[in-house]
C-alpha cells in the first residue's frame, strides 16, 4: 500500500491525498527529478515505474540470475533519464535506461549498497568554459555506426554520459565505506567511515530511537581539483563506453557466425572414423580434382550426408555470414578501436602532466599496457579480416568445383558458366585441399575433430586457448622487419598474438 500525503498551509502535519494498493510490499522507492514518475523496488526483487499521479504502470524490470533479485538502493540522475539500484545478493550497481527499461551498465561492489545519492556538481564560470574546451574528440573522430537493429542494448551505450555537466553517484556499505563514482561509472574516491568518532548523540524519550552522528569527511581535494577530475572522469566514462561498443560489436559478430558452417569439419571427421581404407582424406579430394573419379566412401559422403542441395545451402550461409562479419569488422569493430585508441592517447597525455594529475592517481605506466592491449586487438581485427578474405575466395572456388563435381555424379545438367575451370583455379582448389584437408590428430585431441577448414569461428571463441589454425607467417617480411630490429622486437603491440578477439 503507498500513500501520497501533502503539507496544508494551515496545518504543520501532512496530509494524505491518495492511496493505491500493490501485490507486493515495497522495500524502497524513489521520485524522479524532472518528471512525473516514481521508481518502487519490491520483495520480489522487480523493479517497477509508475506515473506518479495516475499511477499507471510505464514498465517494470523483472529480477534475474544475472543481475539479482534483492534490490537494496535505488537513485536517479539529475536528468532524470538513468536509473541507478542496487542489488544486495549479487552486490552489483545496475544503471538503466528509463525510456526502454534496458540495463546499459553495471559493476560489482565489495560489500552489498545501503544507500545511494545522485547529485550534480554545482557549475562556475571557470569550469563552464573548461567544460566547452575539453572534449575535442568530436573534431577528430567520425561518428561511431549504430549497432545492428537485432541488438537490444543499440547505441544506448553511447549516450551514457548524458549532459556535460559532472555528476556523482555516492554509494554506501554495509562494511562503513563510501564510493563516488563519476557520472555513476568511474570511481573517484574511496571513504572508509569506520575510523570516525562519534560526534553527537540523541536519544528518543520512549527509548525508541538512538541518533548517532559521527562526523562530517574532508573531500577538499575533490573540489580543488575539479576541472581535473571532471576530465579524468570524462575521459575514464568515454572508454568504459567504448569497451561496451566493442564487446556488443563482437556479440553481433558472434552471432552472425552460424554452427552450420562447422558441417564441414565434422562430416570429414566422421568420415575418417568410419571409411574402411587408409587413403588420406586430402588424397580422395585431390583425385577427384584431377581425375574426376572418387572412392565408394567419398562418394557416398558427399550424396548421401553433405547432398548436392546442402553444399548450395552451406556455401550460401558462409558467403552470407563471412560478408555480415566482415562489415561488422570493418564499420564497427576497427572504428571503436581507433576511438578507444585516441582516448587512451589522451589520458596517457594527461597522466604526463604531473602538476595537474600526479596526484590524483594518473598511472603512465598502465595507460601504456592499455594502449598496447589495444594494438593488438586492432591487429587481431586486421588479421581476421585477412583470413575472410581468403577464406571468401578459397569457398567460392572449392564449393564451385564441388558442385560441378557433384552434379556429375548425379549424372545432372551443369550449366555452361559453372562448367569452366582454369588451371589457375585448378591449382587454388588445390592448394586449399592441401592446406585444409590434412588429418590432425593433435586437433582431435584438443577439439574432438581431425579438420579446420572453417577458420573465422576460431576468431570469435571467448577460450583461453591460441588459435586452432593460426595465419601462416611464413614469408611474411613484416615480422622478419619487427624480429630482425632491435628497438622494435620488444614492442609486443605490433608482433600478433595468437588468441582469439574475444580473448583479447
Amino acid at each position: 500500500k503507498i500513500k501520497f500525503p501533502t503539507c496544508s498551509s494551515n496545518m504543520p502535519a501532512f496530509r494524505q491525498v491518495g492511496e493505491k494498493q500493490l501485490p507486493n510490499p515495497v522495500l524502497c522507492m524513489a521520485w524522479s527529478p524532472k518528471r512525473d514518475l516514481i521508481a518502487l523496488a519490491n520483495t520480489t526483487g522487480e523493479l517497477l515505474l509508475h506515473r506518479l499521479a495516475s499511477f499507471q504502470r510505464v514498465w517494470s524490470l523483472p529480477p534475474s540470475e544475472y543481475t539479482g533479485k534483492e534490490i537494496t538502493a535505488l537513485a536517479w540522475r539529475p536528468d532524470g533519464k538513468i536509473l541507478a539500484f542496487s542489488l544486495g545478493d549479487t552486490k552489483q550497481v545496475v544503471l538503466c535506461d528509463v525510456e526502454k527499461a534496458e540495463i546499459l551498465h553495471m559493476f560489482p561492489m565489495q560489500s552489498s549498497v545501503t544507500c545511494m545519492n545522485w547529485m550534480e556538481v554545482e557549475e562556475n564560470s571557470s569550469l563552464g568554459s573548461f567544460y566547452n574546451s575539453e572534449d575535442e574528440s568530436k573534431l577528430f573522430l567520425p561518428e561511431l555506426p549504430t549497432l545492428p537493429k537485432s541488438e537490444e542494448k543499440s547505441d544506448e551505450i553511447l549516450n551514457l554520459l548524458g549532459e556535460v555537466r559532472l555528476n556523482i553517484l555516492v554509494l554506501g556499505g554495509d562494511s562503513g565505506s563510501v564510493e563516488l563514482y563519476a557520472y555513476g561509472m568511474y570511481r573517484i574516491a574511496t571513504l572508509v567511515t569506520a575510523f570516525l568518532i562519534g560526534m553527537f548523540l540523541s536519544l528518543c524519550s520512549d527509548l525508541d530511537f538512538l541518533s548517532v552522528v559521527i562526523g562530517q569527511l574532508d573531500t577538499g581535494l575533490l573540489s580543488e581539483c575539479l576541472p581535473e577530475v571532471t576530465r579524468m572522469a570524462r575521459k575514464f566514462t568515454h572508454i568504459s563506453t567504448l569497451l561496451q561498443y566493442l564487446h556488443l560489436s563482437l556479440t553481433c559478430m558472434c552471432e552472425a557466425w552460424e554452427d552450420i558452417l562447422m558441417q564441414m569439419d565434422l562430416r570429414l571427421t566422421k568420415f575418417v572414423q568410419e571409411k574402411n581404407t587408409s587413403t588420406q582424406v586430402q588424397d580422395e579430394f585431390l583425385d577427384l580434382l584431377l581425375w574426376g573419379q572418387s572412392s565408394p566412401e567419398l562418394q557416398a559422403l558427399l550424396m548421401n550426408q553433405l547432398t548436392v542441395k546442402g553444399l548450395k545451402k552451406l556455401g550460401q550461409s558462409i558467403e552470407s555470414s563471412y560478408t555480415s562479419i566482415q562489415k561488422l569488422v570493418i564499420s564497427h569493430l576497427q572504428s571503436g578501436s581507433e576511438a578507444l585508441l585516441y582516448q587512451l592517447s589522451e589520458v596517457r597525455g594527461m597522466s604526463l602532466w604531473k602538476q595537474k594529475f600526479e596526484r590524483l592517481g594518473l598511472d603512465s605506466e598502465a595507460i601504456d599496457g592499455a594502449i598496447t592491449a589495444v594494438g593488438s586487438f586492432s591487429l587481431k581485427a586486421n588479421e581476421l579480416l585477412q583470413v575472410i578474405d581468403k577464406s571468401m575466395k578459397n569457398f567460392k572456388a572449392f564449393f564451385r568445383w564441388l558442385y560441378v563435381a557433384m552434379l556429375r555424379m548425379c549424372d545432372e545438367h551443369v550449366p555452361p558458366e559453372l562448367n569452366k575451370m582454369t588451371q589457375k583455379d585448378i591449382a587454388f582448389v588445390a592448394d586449399f585441399l592441401s592446406e585444409h584437408f590434412s588429418k590432425n590428430e593433435e586437433l582431435f585431441d584438443r577439439k574432438g575433430k581431425y579438420f579446420n577448414v572453417e577458420q573465422v569461428g576460431q576468431y570469435l571463441k571467448d577460450e583461453d586457448e591460441d588459435l586452432v589454425s593460426p595465419p601462416n607467417a611464413k614469408g611474411n617480411q613484416w615480422l622478419k622487419f619487427l624480429q630482425d630490429s632491435t628497438h622494435l622486437k620488444v614492442l609486443c603491440c605490433f608482433h600478433p598474438i595468437p588468441k582469439s578477439l574475444c580473448t583479447l
